[in-house]
């Protein structure tokens, strides 16, 4: 079982409540198409764990992910910290297609992706199928369909 903590940077507040992230997180975690299809379990604790998630300002994330250039634009997986640049989480990316909610699960299982498998980045496998979790979809999808899914069948 995979301890994890969560928190919002003390400036983001009253922009984001804690208590809809964590519902959120842990409703992205628990969902058979995330990273449970492949064996992974998680438990929210009060702080500490493998890793903290938390959103953050880009100022903040690229500190956190340094020495990863995150260029105040995108959130990283490193040192005991999930990062999510709060401007990716609030607004995704100017061509993001799809639904917001679909971005924030994919920046939750991408991200998770990297910690807990060290898995790295994959391309599209073709026009039209959805984009690999792994997929660096923030940076675009060059041809794929936007996806925040491990597995799209559980």
């Amino acid at each position: 079982m995979i301890e994890f903590s969560i928190e919002v940077d003390d400036e983001l507040a009253e922009e984001l409540d804690e208590a809809e992230l964590v519902a959120f997180v842990i409703e992205t975690l628990s969902d058979p198409r995330s990273w449970t299809a492949r064996g992974a379990g998680f438990r929210l604790v009060d702080e500490g764990g493998l890793f903290t998630m938390a959103v953050a300002s880009p100022d903040r994330v690229d500190q956190i992910c340094y020495p990863l250039l995150t260029l105040g634009r995108y959130s990283c997986a490193r040192n005991g910290w999930i990062a999510f640049n709060s401007e990716r989480w609030f607004n995704a990316t100017d061509d993001w297609p799809a639904d917001l909610d679909t971005y924030r699960r994919y920046l939750i299982n991408h991200e998770v992706g990297h910690y807990i498998h060290g898995a790295g980045h994959s391309g599209c496998p073709g026009i039209g199928q959805p984009a690999p979790i792994m997929m660096q979809q923030t940076k675009g999808l060059h041809g794929c369909e936007p996806n925040g899914w491990v597995v799209s069948d559980p």
